[in-house]
């Protein structure tokens, strides 16, 4: 049996009806570009997160960008996000004209530290005030990424952020329906950036995103951003950018939003599966961080053996991922920032080391037990 890395199909059978419905109502009213469907997502998807509002843009990168451009920080200003995240983390930060200021990880999460983050800041505010010593911007905010669906250290990145007088920001793209400490994911911060790209645990037909926030403000930046700069219709008070999204995805958002707690329930039961199934290999396996719910985008393992390891999976018909092979302050779209490698060893071991797991809500015991034998019969052939 041939495991994949993740079934859409599946899933898109059981609410087949639902989305068929939907998307023939849009049809019917031609009204293919923002409107009522993807209003009544904004609505459900705030109550998913726990804020006051919600704006659904074109994709999360878009939503990544949104969140720093409206924020109206100072251009160049310095925003610490962490180097193991994908692109559109920092590529968002560059797109409003700022500068990613790249501190490390906590080697349990993977997400980042505060206290690399408070020490970083410590280092560099001799003046008063903190300055990146490599770029020269003045830090003024942070992106915490959750990486693979478990919520970064967002309460002592309130507090670090409060006490530096920073602006934090969530990239949320990974953790719909996560929270921490009872609070949701998308609810930290001056605002939060999702993506709804078709492999995330809500996923589109297609490219989404959104923006989260309890500020008025905020939001209404955004909405005209996402539109033009326009808050009516040919009167600009900003120049903006495209980043509407489609009525058709936002059809698609309303009906699988209703799913989304049972779906990462259900991912939530295979993580522990396979834990039980994993434990006693020579692997790292992924570590829950406190009162977290976390909702497993990706079921990451880590062993110095990962490209071995991952050529056996193949051969045994298992399907897995690498997440995030090259980390960003090794790009070379970044090397203008002056960063070399060795400068993020918690970082670069998990690029060197992941290997993501299938998985998806509707993975099978069957389906997990042949992953496990398959990682099983690789370290035996080892000792």
């Amino acid at each position: 049996m041939f495991v994949p890395f993740l079934d859409l199909k599946t899933q898109y059978n059981q609410i087949k009806d639902e989305i068929a419905d939907e998307l023939s109502e849009v049809l019917d009213t031609c009204y293919y570009v923002l409107g009522p469907k993807v209003a009544s997502f904004e609505e459900k998807f705030a109550e998913i997160t726990g804020t006051k509002y919600c704006i659904a843009v074109s994709s999360g990168t878009a939503a990544v960008h949104l969140t720093m451009w409206a924020s109206d920080l100072q251009p160049g200003s310095g925003i610490i996000v962490p180097p193991n995240t994908f692109t559109a983390s920092a590529e968002g930060i560059v797109l409003a004209g700022h500068v990613p200021v790249f501190v490390d990880v906590d080697k349990d999460t993977l997400n980042l530290s505060p206290e690399k983050v408070e020490s970083f800041l410590e280092s560099c505010s001799s003046g008063g005030k903190p300055v990146d010593p490599k770029t020269n911007a003045q830090i003024r905010g942070i992106l915490a990424v959750d990486l693979y669906g478990q919520p970064a250290a967002m309460p002592e990145l309130e507090k670090i952020s409060e006490r530096y007088g920073l602006l934090l920001f969530e990239d949320a793209c990974q953790s719909v329906n996560a929270s921490r400490d009872g609070r949701p994911a998308g609810s930290f911060g001056t605002a939060a950036a999702f993506s709804f790209y078709p492999g995330k645990n809500l996923g589109a037909f297609g490219e989404g995103g959104a923006v989260t926030t309890n500020s008025e403000d905020i939001a209404g930046r955004v909405r005209t951003l996402r539109d033009h700069g326009s808050r009516e219709k040919y009167h600009y008070d900003f120049i903006g950018h495209n980043y509407r999204m489609s009525a058709f995805q936002g059809a698609v958002l309303g009906v699988k939003s209703g799913y989304i707690s049972q779906w990462n329930d259900r991912r939530r039961e295979a993580a522990k599966r396979y834990n039980e199934l994993l434990s006693g290999l020579p692997v790292e396996l992924p570590v829950e961080d406190g009162d977290v719910r976390h909702v497993y985008h990706l079921y990451a393992i880590h062993t110095p053996k990962r490209d071995d390891l991952r050529k056996h999976l193949g051969e045994m018909n298992v399907a897995s991922g690498l997440h995030y092979p090259i980390p960003l302050h090794t790009q070379k779209a970044y090397s203008y920032l002056g960063y070399e490698a060795g400068d993020f060893p918690v970082s670069e071991w998990n690029s060197s080391c992941n290997l993501t797991l299938p998985m998806f809500p509707d993975i099978t015991e069957d389906q997990q037990v042949i992953v496990a034998e398959a990682a099983k019969s690789y370290f035996s052939e080892k000792d």
